[in-house]
């Protein structure tokens, strides 16, 4: 007993140093080099709803946007920076520090909850919390949501012991604030609902029903965790009605269900599904689905063939290795902005296909984990199909449950058998098969952690400096020292353009008389250096949206622009559009606004005389 004592001691001691070696490196990789490169649209827009609320304006009232009541999850933040430093100037490098510290305690929180599963509970932490920063360091609905969810599956679904009532209240106080991030997660909340229902009066006809998975279908849990999440919703819901939130949402319901979001929501995850397809090799794909699909059939009909069993594992592992290689080579040889783009959304795609496969496979059902891999999956629709987001946001959570089956489904997987075909001492399996099923999972496993370096690699040593758009080769030797950039390392060109709005915004500034403003175009921080009432119906603003926008000025007449900029730069800091689009943007303006143009340094500056509103039923 001793010297079990003592082994498992060490084991843990050495998982210990593991967990605490890749948390530090994962820490120091980040925060290195969390000051190269710039995302002008993206990583300032999370900041631009908050900034509006301490501008006085309202959520969905004024800010028409699909993924808006993330934001509020920056308040805390966003308000302690600007109380000490007076102002938005270097907030988003900030905020980067913020969410890596905050993901750093996550790394830690997952691997101290999975300890018991040793290195497997290692590898856990670090692929989540390895990709889960997806290009952009900030509290965003596809960083919070999945962290969020990954808490309330690891504290529900890893262990058997019964929760007492304040764990399963703050389970539901999680579950609130990932449907915060992710509106569309209210879906998954109602399905619970009915599931619980259904059992809960089935179970009256025939007792036991799926007793195996009452931790979740169980009204005792379903119960607490309800009230954990109404403790979260009501409060929210008084806040945003008594603040107004609601006014005009009747008339303004049609623009807010449409736009260049929400437009996608139809067809965005057969458009993902089918990128990521492309990206990782088609073929590849193809028969990764086909194996999910024998495993499947195998797992229907009860088969006991060991011989098969090990068959579809080595084909599961061979042919996911083969995505990732492929998709590796095909990133490192090219620097297209489509390919590096895919390279960060696609992240974990290929993972999803094979993580069933050991559930299907495995002889022995683990409920707590088989409930984990769907509330991942599920996720990963729900928020495919929410919004124009990455395809695979939810992919860490389904890694983790198959990391976590594991353990129990490799043993399983290579356990000898005897002469009658049931587990014993004699091995009728062929050994070149058990050993090509081992060589089959330490390509695997080997490949694996090849991608996740080569995604680390890519955010950190060579991240591309404008992250989200383009690959530039350039070094970084300019570093911004003005306006909510600042601190941030970028190519002289680009800290040229940023500098050039800047200076626009500041001729606006002196006219404008604390009066709304609008920026036809994807630069968000252009509000945070403004900090002037918007003019617009959110920062992420396509310029073809001009009717969407008189509308939002019928509704909102406060809200109605002084002045209105439209950069001669794509996103602010790309390249210059052409002469023919920039008289485009301006011909899409003219039906609803009169006024005098003038050419600044980086844009058309329009100082509004008149503007032609519809009327709205």
């Amino acid at each position: 007993m001793l010297k079990k004592t003592r082994s498992t001691h060490s084991e843990y001691f050495y998982c210990d140093i593991a967990a605490l070696a890749l948390g530090v490196f994962l820490f120091a990789a980040f925060w290195l080099t969390a000051k190269n490169g710039v995302s002008a649209p993206d990583e300032s827009f999370y900041f631009t709803v908050t900034q509006r609320l301490f501008l006085g304006e309202k959520l969905i009232a004024d800010e028409w946007n699909i993924a808006q009541l993330v934001h509020l999850l920056n308040v805390i933040p966003y308000y302690a920076f600007t109380r000490v430093t007076g102002g938005t100037e270097g907030i988003i490098l900030f905020m980067r520090y913020v969410f890596i510290s905050v993901n750093t305690v996550f790394y830690s929180w997952v691997y101290v909850k999975l300890r018991r599963y040793r290195f497997w509970g290692v590898a856990c932490a670090f692929s989540f919390c390895a990709v889960i920063l997806q290009t952009i360091m900030s509290i965003t609905y596809f960083t919070s949501a999945p962290m969020a969810i990954l808490a309330f599956c690891l504290i529900l679904m890893t262990d058997e012991k019964k929760k007492n009532v304040f764990v399963l209240v703050f389970a539901g106080v999680l579950l609130a604030c990932a449907v915060l991030a992710e509106p569309y997660l209210i879906a998954a909340f109602i399905l619970w609902f009915f599931a619980v229902a259904i059992r809960a009066i089935l179970e009256k006809k025939k007792p036991g029903l799926l007793k195996e998975y009452g931790f979740v279908l169980d009204i005792k849990v379903f119960v607490p965790v309800t009230v954990g999440a109404v403790a979260v919703f009501v409060p929210f819901m008084l806040y945003m009605t008594l603040g107004g939130s609601f006014e005009n949402f009747i008339k303004a319901f049609p623009y807010l269900a449409s736009g260049a979001e929400v437009g996608k929501l139809g067809s965005v995850l057969f458009k993902k599904t089918a990128d990521g397809a492309v990206f990782f090799g088609l073929p590849f794909v193809l028969c990764e689905a086909a194996v999910l699909a024998a495993a499947c059939v195998f797992r229907i009909k009860k088969s006991k063939n060991k011989k098969a069993r090990l068959s579809l594992f080595i084909s599961a592992c061979a042919l996911l290795a083969a995505t990732y290689v492929y998709a590796g080579i095909k990133t490192a040889a090219t620097k297209e902005l489509s390919v590096w783009v895919a390279y960060t959304e696609y992240h974990g795609f290929s993972f999803l296909l094979f993580a069933p496969v050991p559930f299907l496979l495995s002889e022995k059902k683990q409920p707590r984990l088989t409930a984990f891999l769907i509330c991942g999956m599920a996720f990963n629709l729900l928020v495919d199909a929410s919004s124009a987001v990455i395809l695979g946001s939810g992919a860490g959570l389904v890694t983790v449950a198959c990391i976590l089956k594991l353990p129990e489904f490799l043993p399983e997987l290579f356990k000898e058998e005897n002469k009658k075909g049931k587990s014993g001492s004699g091995a009728q399996t062929s050994p070149a098969l058990k050993k090509a099923a081992v060589a089959a999972f330490a390509v695997l496993t080997a490949a694996t952690v090849l991608w996740h370096g080569s995604y680390i690699a890519c955010e950190t040593v060579y991240k591309p400096v404008e992250k989200l758009f383009r690959h530039v080769d350039g070094p970084l030797t300019s570093e911004i020292e003005k306006g909510p950039f600042k601190g941030l390392k970028t190519t002289p060109e680009i800290e040229n353009v940023y500098l050039m709005t800047l200076e626009d915004l500041d001729c606006i500034k002196e006219r404008a008389n604390g009066k709304p403003i609008a920026v036809l175009e994807l630069s968000p921080y252009t509000y945070l250096y403004a900090g002037l009432p918007y003019g617009s119906y959110t920062a992420w603003f396509e310029f073809y949206e001009t009717d969407r926008l008189a509308a939002f000025w019928a509704l909102r007449p406060k809200q109605e622009a002084a002045y209105i900029y439209i950069p001669f730069y794509e996103n602010g800091l790309l390249d210059r559009y052409p002469d023919d689009v920039l008289q485009k943007k301006l011909e899409f303006l003219e039906p609803y606004v009169l006024g005098k143009t003038e050419t600044g340094k980086a844009g058309y500056i329009i100082e509004v005389e008149k503007t032609i509103l519809p009327e709205l039923g």
